[in-house]
């Protein structure tokens, strides 16, 4: 059975699992004391599995003990619209009273917003968005994600490329993030993302396995001092190390409109 054909028997209940968080986002936007910040991310958690188990999808979770339950950044490379639901459902307990959820916030780019279910969803996560067009507000929105990730004890999660890649390859890091990461010393975890670029492939058959992988944080007082380009380029290497390039067969991928080679840090 390919991708289109199971999502059309299972388009009511992909659906309903949407109009849930747009509901509770909607209540949130006008009540933002009616829910705590540990049950708005639990339901951008739990839904977020349930959709991914409707698109056939299974995770193979390595290294989720390597993330600090303390505040810090998690540096993902960037493949697919469906990242963000990967990394909530990879740091969910999944109702298991002996593992620890951790609260997920994104970095995203603001043309995200256009998307208006997009946007619902990442207002509820607490999500900051990026005009990378503006590089004096770019830098100022990067400073205030740091605070707010230490402030709030959270994982704050920022893609260094910028945008999903458009080639199965991984693009050139921006030395953003990284330096947020020294000016608040917030400890990194760099994350591979395998697998997943072809997730929204209307024509893939059967079940997609994509493979995430935490590795060891690196500590502030493991970089605090290094240039932002070598540590950028340390980070790079990490992920790269396990990374698993792709044939992109995914039309979502290849009409990624925003992706940018260039590195103009």
């Amino acid at each position: 059975m390919t991708l289109k054909t199971r999502v059309f028997f299972r388009m009511l209940p992909i659906l309903s699992n949407i109009w849930s968080l747009e509901i509770k986002s909607r209540r949130f936007k006008k009540m933002p004391d009616y829910y705590k910040v540990e049950e708005r991310n639990h339901f951008l958690q739990k839904h977020s599995a349930k959709i991914l188990k409707h698109l056939n999808i299974e995770l193979d979770i390595k290294g989720v003990e390597n993330v600090p339950n303390s505040p810090c950044l998690i540096i993902p490379n960037h493949s697919t619209y469906l990242d963000p639901f990967f990394l909530w459902s990879a740091l969910w307990n999944h109702g298991d009273g002996n593992k620890r959820s951790r609260i997920v916030n994104f970095l995203a780019r603001k043309e995200t917003k256009n998307k208006r279910s997009v946007k619902l969803i990442s207002y509820l996560g607490d999500t900051y968005f990026i005009d990378t067009q503006k590089p004096r507000e770019a830098l100022e929105t990067l400073t205030a994600f740091g605070q707010f990730v230490k402030r709030n004890k959270s994982c704050g999660v920022i893609y260094p490329e910028g945008t999903r890649t458009r080639d199965g390859k991984l693009g050139n890091f921006n030395t953003g993030a990284f330096r947020v990461a020294q000016s608040t010393f917030l400890p990194i975890v760099p994350v591979t993302i395998n697998n997943a670029a072809n997730s929204l492939d209307w024509k893939r058959k059967g079940k997609l396995v994509v493979e995430i992988i935490f590795h060891n944080q690196l500590k502030p007082v493991q970089f605090h001092t290094l240039d932002p380009k070598a540590l950028t380029e340390r980070v790079k290497e990490i992920i790269q190390k396990d990374y698993k390039e792709q044939v992109i067969t995914s039309k979502e991928t290849l009409k990624n409109n925003y992706t940018k080679r260039e590195n103009k840090n």
